[in-house]
């Protein structure tokens, strides 16, 4: 072999080397190269100050980045790239799987666990035994980027899907989202709580814990279900249904609304269960709930129901007013108030959902609500009106049908509200669901995706409950063939 042919041969080996190391190092380059790029940004900007306003933003924002492993269960213990498991006690596998679940690659417990088994061969029984050692499959590497905020984020153009906890926790969900994406859908809404009250992730709320609101939860993981989202560049809004709330009302009847004749909780229509919005405990409650939310790094706080409840025996309902006597609006507002200064200072934007009969901006509606459209909009970054035409009553303004309106009702009533918000951005619930209309097809999500866009909204969010959203795929598919053509032609034009 001559020299020459052995530098070559050296120079290959060095090469692998350098590779195979940059392989197994990748997020620790990662890492070094994100400092070094936030080093030279920060240090231009005090060298260089931004003028008119204006400033250059990175892509991500030069991430900052925690230790995953600095505070672990007892018992487990990482080494490089792997994750073991000593058991300083008898412990189920599943219950390892579930307390691990956060250290790996894993989405749902339950596909860790049947690895656990797999790759430890644990065939038979449920549990393991004290002093066993297990290795716990596909950790995560060392550092990972810090998912907190620590600026505001910029409201998007919202192309919007609404999903359940128990959609959102599937293991296929992302799987499922990915079509939408492709379709630009920017924007999911996912239950942190829906009325039923379970809380759909694990909380650390004290008042969650010691009710045991979470313990239904669906979300198995909600940093690694940000993580995720985040990759894929969706803006992440968590819904919180504030006062109307079925496992708090039955596992705290004292916050319960109360009713005068029987001394027992209040119920609304249909046996809804309100817990009542005057109560401090409530407010705090949901408070709590928002700013854990905001502190994992979601990009908005989403309040439904941020209102009292409009049916059954209003004159029967009795109220705590920790706050002092006032009005339903004052009251809503307040709460409001209180939980956008706790949210503004985690770096996250809050909105509400309102009835969308509210934009026509009549006495009885404020009343029977709490919902003022003038007073919430100093308190909140986006309102999000429910104009769904079906939800109108026949021959409101003079549509004997308004379900077989979703132009103009979407169009009216975000122009209504826009006129009342004092510059609070609106975003409205479109209807992608069939009730009460005479045909619910592509050009009836298309009809009210341009009332919104002609009543200059800031985006929209489709709400269908059982999460269907195929005509929304149709319609956003045939939207996005017309704008390519219309490129086209464009494009044509300029060329002769």
């Amino acid at each position: 072999m001559t020299e020459r042919h052995k530098h070559i041969l050296f120079f290959i080996l060095c090469a692998g080397i350098l590779q195979l190391l940059v392989l197994l190092n990748f997020e620790g380059y990662l890492y070094l190269s994100d400092s070094a790029q936030s080093f030279v940004m920060q240090t231009w900007r005090k060298v260089v100050p931004p003028r008119h306003g204006f400033t250059v933003v990175p892509p991500e924002g030069a991430r900052r980045y925690k230790a995953v492993y600095e505070k672990m269960p007892p018992g487990l213990a990482h080494c490089g790239l792997m994750l073991f498991y000593e058991a300083p006690r008898d412990i189920s596998i599943a219950a390892l799987a579930g307390f691990s679940l956060r250290y790996t690659r894993y989405y749902k417990s339950y596909q860790l666990e049947k690895d656990i088994r797999k790759y430890n061969g644990l065939k038979n029984g449920r549990s393991i035994k004290k002093g066993d050692v297990i290795y716990i499959p596909h950790p995560l590497p060392a550092l990972a980027y810090d998912l907190a905020r620590d600026s505001l984020p910029v409201p998007v153009f919202s192309r919007g899907l609404y999903y359940t906890g128990s959609t959102a926790g599937r293991s296929s969900f992302f799987e499922m989202l990915d079509p939408y994406i492709r379709q630009g859908v920017n924007t999911v809404v996912f239950d942190a709580k829906d009325i039923t009250g379970i809380i759909n992730y694990h909380s650390h709320v004290p008042a969650v814990v010691d009710l045991n609101t979470h313990g239904k939860r669906t979300i198995d993981d909600l940093e690694k279900f940000i993580r995720e989202l985040r990759k894929r560049n969706i803006y992440i809004i968590a819904r919180v249904a504030v006062f109307h709330d079925h496992l708090l009302h039955r596992k705290r009847p004292d916050l319960a609304i109360q009713s005068a004749s029987t001394g027992k909780p209040w119920r609304g229509p249909g046996q809804e269960l309100w817990c009542d919005p005057t109560s401090r405990a409530v407010q705090d409650y949901n408070l709590s709930i928002a700013v854990e939310l905001a502190e994992h790094g979601v990009d908005e706080i989403q309040f439904d129901y941020i209102r009292f409840p409009t049916g059954g025996n209003q004159g029967d309902a009795r109220f705590a007013y920790n706050f002092g006597k006032m009005s339903t609006a004052d009251t809503i507002t307040g709460f409001l108030r209180r939980a956008h200064g706790e949210i503004s200072r985690r770096n996250t934007l809050l909105s509400i959902d309102i009835f969308g009969v509210v934009a026509w901006g009549k006495a009885a509606d404020i009343r029977n609500t709490g919902q003022d459209i003038k007073m919430l909009s100093k308190y909140c970054d986006v309102i999000s009106p429910m104009l769904y035409p079906s939800h109108f009553n026949d021959d409101f303004d003079g549509h004997a049908k308004p379900g077989d309106q979703p132009y103009y009702f979407i169009y009216t009533g975000c122009a209504k509200v826009r006129s009342l918000a004092e510059g609070t951005l609106v975003r409205p619930w479109l209807q992608a669901f069939r009730w009460r209309t005479s045909s619910y097809d592509a050009d009836y999500i298309l009809q009210q995706i341009r009332g919104a866009y002609d009543a200059g909204a800031k985006g929209y969010l489709f709400w269908n409950a059982s999460n269907n959203y195929d005509t929304v795929y149709r319609a956003l598919s045939e939207m996005n063939r017309k704008h390519e053509s219309a490129g086209k032609n464009a494009a044509k034009r300029m060329e002769q």
